[in-house]
């Protein structure tokens, strides 16, 4: 139908529509390419070539920059080097106050792990345009870009200052106006509105594992965090699920482990979180367990769930052989 309206229009004069929060005046042929574009992105393999076309054809908008920011997300992770370079140096030049033409490049970087050095050079700006989580996301990848380099002791400096930006409070804020953090959904989700230290603090614990720093992850994401979090399934689910794959502070991570099946025993990612600390800690009879309770409470569908709970039921069952 969108083609019709363009084959009916293709000059674009024939009415107008109102697009986005500002209501911004678009032609109904601006609004059926753009649909055009953006559901070629959906396809697999996703096709930006009409989106591309899209945002070369019309002057600035909010849809035109909401067809960059489409095109951000997929030229982060997918697409030639060359072909994201270049998307995302035209998008920062027409759009310089856009935090997504830096967020996405500098996540491109990342994905590419080169020019690490441009990519430090863009975080500043990363970081400024950011909004809510996002600020927290540009912190966190620059100090994985200093982890690239090998500058163990910025990363470090960078997750340190990333806490002290999540613990300050927003800018005229209350206290009292901070909204409650929901406590419902699986372990391991950070819920919608939770405040900035929910994603920073497990953040920057793992950049001080990666570079090298134990006692600093211990110190803000141990057996004291938790203590202070002893309501919240999601939190504890995430703790428990990070320790295990660190392999370290163990009982801390099953004590929290243990909590989550407690506060959600009807959620197959709480027993699923408890099978990966039994497992790390090589304790096969009580993980099997609650691998096994995770896959009867997992959902049919989407079907890599099961076949995910499977596969950790299959390596518990093979460590077991093994140890025997």
């Amino acid at each position: 139908m969108y083609k019709q309206v363009v084959a009916l229009d293709p000059d674009g004069k024939k009415g107008t529509t109102e697009y986005g929060r500002n209501k911004d005046k678009v032609s109904y042929t601006q609004y059926a390419e753009f649909n055009i574009g953006t559901g070629s992105m959906s396809a697999r393999p996703p096709d930006p070539a009409a989106l591309l076309a899209f945002v070369k054809k019309y002057p600035d908008s909010q849809i035109v920059k909401d067809g960059y920011s489409s095109l951000s997300r997929l030229y982060g992770r997918a697409g030639l080097k060359e072909d994201a370079t270049k998307f995302f140096e035209g998008y920062a030049a027409r759009f310089p106050k856009e935090g997504s033409a830096y967020s996405g490049w500098v996540t491109r970087i990342l994905f590419d792990k080169d020019p690490v050095d441009k990519g430090i050079e863009l975080s500043p700006k990363a970081i400024e345009l950011a909004q809510g989580r996002g600020v927290m996301s540009a912190y966190g990848n620059l100090a994985r870009l200093y982890l690239l380099k090998g500058d163990k002791a910025k990363a470090v400096e960078t997750a340190d200052q990333m806490l002290k930006v999540a613990a300050a409070p927003p800018p005229a804020a209350k206290a009292d106006a901070v909204p409650a953090v929901p406590m419902g959904g699986p372990p391991g989700m950070i819920p919608m509105g939770a405040p900035p230290g929910m994603t920073a603090v497990p953040m920057a614990a793992q950049i001080y594992m990666d570079a090298g720093r134990p006692e600093k992850a211990l110190a803000v994401y141990g057996p004291e965090y938790i203590s202070q979090n002893a309501k919240s399934s999601p939190t504890l689910g995430r703790y428990a699920q990070f320790w295990a794959q660190q392999g370290t502070n163990l009982e801390s991570a099953l004590a929290a482990a243990k909590s989550v099946t407690e506060l959600t025993p009807n959620a197959y990612s709480s027993f699923n979180a408890l099978a990966m600390v039994y497992q790390k800690m090589k304790n096969y009879g009580e993980a099997l367990k609650a691998a096994e309770k995770a896959l009867s409470l997992a959902p049919a569908q989407p079907p890599q769930i099961k076949e995910g709970i499977q596969k950790t039921i299959d390596s518990i069952k093979a460590a077991t052989a093994d140890k025997k």
